[in-house]
């Protein structure tokens, strides 16, 4: 445990030491300010002088964003950001799990117990660029996702801010405690015994959803990256870092459309559509979509451990996803051929798959220390 974070005095000190990094680097974003100055992003976000904290009635705010319009709702993980912005429609929470089913819109799936914090965040420095967003946070204090306000008109900011005053009217704590923890352990193989190997590959082979994967996974008790290095023949294929732009060009060629998920402990949000432009700054590779479709992709593929095409079966048939990992085997984001319930997977994105695997496969090491330095075998990235 942290030691107690007052949620009525700032940490002056602490916003101080991340705006003298951030004169160094414009570009140092709360996630990483907060890693570089070894504290939870909630406890920097708290120290700004523009956020209130607002409590932990989460579902009561999620509830009422279908009342503001557009909204941008902004996911990330170590590796990636998924930022779309659209309405929030179809909101359905139940006591654990929750979803926003909103094909090419937000698309969202909640799981609820990790919900914890939530910072209002109030920007009006920049007249012509204020910022408004509520900022949500698990027990660690890692962000989940941060939803901001787009249609600024003088009502909509005045329900907002509403919204805001009658959260933070009902706190009742002075400080709070985060359930802070070390980073998590690299991934490391996982061999299963002939006998669980055997049940991995038969179940693998008898699901008729992907959705029973999890539960495969469970059962047998073994993680998504060692399970890939086991499955049944053909069903998965390791590749190198560079799979991941190369399949977003092909994609892009060839108007495929797609779904892409990023996640991490508390939600998963889904873009599906055509992708045009993409753009490679830096170690970042990044879809800029705003003027197509309200969307944004930047994924630190460089830092990626592992890339895999899987394949499982379902009632409808074979369907496939590109899939990346970081170095302590977490999925950062996957890829999968637009495709709605009963339908089979696009022939034109088995073609695009089935390509990147024939020209980016990455053979994996023998042992089972497999090296957890990034894949990218073929040159680096520029």
């Amino acid at each position: 445990m942290s030691q107690p974070l007052s949620v009525t005095e700032k940490n002056t000190a602490l916003w101080q030491n991340y705006q003298a990094l951030k004169s160094e680097s414009p570009m140092l974003f709360p996630t990483e300010g907060a890693a570089a100055l070894n504290v939870s992003e909630f406890e920097l976000m708290l120290a700004s002088p523009y956020s209130e904290y607002i409590g932990d009635q989460c579902k009561a705010v999620l509830k009422q964003f279908e009342h503001f319009g557009q909204v941008e709702s902004i996911v990330r993980n170590e590796l990636a950001v998924h930022e779309k912005t659209a309405p929030y429609h179809n909101l359905k929470l139940g006591e654990k799990m929750g979803l926003a089913l909103n094909v090419g819109g937000l698309d969202l799936r909640f799981f609820m117990w990790q919900w914890q914090h939530m910072l209002a965040v109030t920007d009006t420095s920049r007249d012509n660029r204020p910022s408004y967003s509520i900022q949500f946070y698990n027990v660690q204090g890692t962000a989940i996702e941060k939803v901001y306000l787009r249609e600024l008109s003088d009502d909509n900011v005045a329900r907002w801010q509403n919204m805001i005053q009658e959260q933070k009217h009902a706190v009742s704590i002075d400080a709070l405690t985060l359930n802070v923890q070390g980073s998590p352990n690299e991934w490391c193989y996982k061999a299963l015994s002939g006998t669980d190997r055997k049940a991995l590959q038969q179940g693998w082979q008898d699901m008729t959803d992907v959705h029973q994967f999890h539960s495969l996974l469970e059962k047998i008790d073994i993680d998504r990256a060692s399970s890939y290095r086991q499955a049944p023949e053909q069903m998965a294929h390791q590749l190198t870092i560079k799979a991941v732009e190369a399949t977003f060009q092909q994609v892009r060629d060839a108007s495929c459309p797609i779904m892409i998920f990023v996640g991490n402990s508390g939600i998963v949000q889904i873009q599906t559509g055509t992708v045009q432009t993409i753009k490679r700054i830096g170690d970042w590779f990044n879809i800029l979509d705003k003027d197509h479709n309200d969307f944004t992709l930047h994924l630190k593929d460089s830092a990626l451990a592992q890339v895999w095409s899987v394949k499982r079966p379902t009632k409808d048939g074979i369907v496939t996803c590109i899939e990346g990992f970081d170095r302590y085997g977490i999925s950062i984001f996957s890829i999968f051929g637009q495709r709605a319930e009963g339908a089979s997977e696009l022939e034109v994105w088995r073609g695009i798959v089935a390509k990147v695997v024939d020209e980016h496969a990455h053979t994996p090491a023998l042992s089972q220390n497999v090296s957890l330095q990034p894949l990218n075998t073929e040159s680096d990235v520029a």
